[in-house]
């Protein structure tokens, strides 16, 4: 693979993970298309937003518990203005997906997961 055809960092920053959840909601294998096609973006945007993992997996716990629906109507679903915004339209998507609460849910950690191994790696 040549280095013009790689991804960088930038790139995944600006991809709209949102539009990419709601089309692998869509497809068959739902979990596996959201976790492959957009969680390295969305971990990416996380963590320059500052998002740390456990808020994340916290997140998670409540899609399970309460549902996306119920998240997304949370004022404040993660710690800063600035990060809850970030994650509002990716509940928006899940909100409006019938029955992808746990792999909403297991989206959010595999998210996490990546933002914990690129701290780690640093």
């Amino acid at each position: 693979m040549s280095r013009a055809s790689l991804v960088n960092e930038d790139q995944l920053a600006g991809v709209d993970v949102a539009a990419l959840l709601a089309g692998g909601m869509r497809g068959p294998g739902a979990a596996g298309g959201m976790v492959s096609g957009c969680a390295v973006p969305a971990a990416i945007q996380a963590g320059l937003a500052g998002v740390r993992p456990r808020s994340l997996s916290f997140l998670a716990e409540l899609v399970r518990r309460g549902g996306a629906r119920y998240a997304a109507r949370l004022p404040e679903p993660l710690p800063t203005p600035e990060q809850s915004a970030l994650v509002r339209p990716w509940l928006a998507v899940a909100a409006e997906a019938d029955g992808a609460d746990e792999s909403f849910a297991r989206w959010l950690e595999a998210v996490a997961a990546i933002i914990d191994a690129r701290d780690t790696g640093r």
